[in-house]
């Protein structure tokens, strides 16, 4: 395999070298700026970074039509975390608590159909690219936005971006603010869930059991894990360390690469199951490794230790019934 960390160096001769500083990685401040290409009439055909800073969108605004997903409350009592006291023009309300309502089942993942449902219902296309905008009021709030950046991806999208630094970097550069609702265009895109990057409960069980030689990790931090243990044998990486400031803005390249490598896991021979208590850092923690690291094998146990719990009280009471 050949790992990468943004197409710089392969992370897995790194990992063997034992490479303190890998050549070539940016901060999040000294990144280069993308360059987006306009592509008159081909949408899909601009690509966006996984990451996404507030200066790029505004460029990428200037060639192309993003479909922008507040993931915000529409009615917090909070500006920044109130879709309706302002948001991006043109950009649409689809709240995480929705795309939580999707895994509310603890015993079943979506079905392809409640997924396409959802997307259709909120104008989703896979030909125009997909830019995440989070509350940006706590490390956490990445966390949303790489869980929605997860299920897009597990839906089949390939396109997408979490602004990075959520809806306060946009303010941070005066980007435009609007209460202007759009109308939204119902879609005809039809998905199905790719569970590559998914881990389910008999995943889980499996390398509890030893019938597996995967490896858990655990995305939260030592204060919840001291309320409530790992599972048997998990590593620890806390997703939150992954996240600066409380702007829920990604850490310098540099950050992350020693972050993951220094979770000593064996990222190039196993797969990596990575949890928390309902799957938000764990996702960053996939995000980080997956699409910002390129190591392929990293899974989200989606459901977590919350709905993990809840799936061992309904098989209970349905042996007992």
């Amino acid at each position: 395999m050949n790992f990468s960390l943004n197409g710089t160096l392969p992370l897995l001769a790194l990992l063997i070298a034992g490479a303190a500083v890998a050549p070539g990685l940016a901060t999040a401040k000294d990144r280069k700026p993308v360059e987006f290409e306009s592509a008159a009439g081909e949408q899909a055909s601009i690509q966006v970074p996984p990451l996404l800073g507030p200066q790029d969108l505004s460029r990428l605004l200037e060639v192309a039509d993003p479909y922008i997903v507040d993931i915000r409350n529409p009615k917090a009592r909070l500006a920044r975390f109130s879709y309706g006291r302002g948001h991006l023009p043109g950009s649409v309300n689809v709240p995480y608590g929705d795309w939580r309502k999707l895994w509310s089942d603890p015993l079943a993942v979506p079905t392809d159909a409640e997924l396409t449902a959802f997307v259709q219902s909120n104008g989703m296309s896979k030909d125009r690219p997909i830019v995440i905008v989070h509350s940006s009021a706590a490390k956490g709030n990445f966390g949303s936005a790489a869980f929605v950046y997860w299920i897009l991806k597990s839906a089949g999208f390939t396109n997408m971006a979490i602004l990075n630094g959520g809806i306060g970097g946009w303010k941070d550069i005066n980007g435009e603010i609007t209460k202007e609702v759009p109308t939204i265009v119902r879609s005809n895109e039809v998905v199905s869930l790719d569970d590559t990057w998914l881990a389910t409960h008999e995943d889980v069980d499996a390398v509890l059991d030893g019938t597996s030689d995967a490896q858990l990790l655990d995305a939260r931090p030592i204060k919840q894990i001291m309320k409530d243990a790992s599972l048997d044998g998990a590593f620890l990486l806390n997703g939150e360390d992954l996240v600066s400031g409380e702007g829920g803005a990604a850490t310098s390249d540099e950050s992350i690469f020693l972050k993951i490598k220094q979770a000593d896991l064996d990222w190039q021979y196993t797969d990596v199951i990575t949890y928390c208590s309902n799957g938000a850092l764990a996702a960053i923690d996939w995000f980080m490794a997956s699409e910002i690291g390129g190591i392929p094998n990293v899974r989200v146990y989606a459901h977590s230790l919350k709905a993990r719990a809840e799936a061992e009280k309904l098989r209970e009471k349905a042996a007992t019934n």
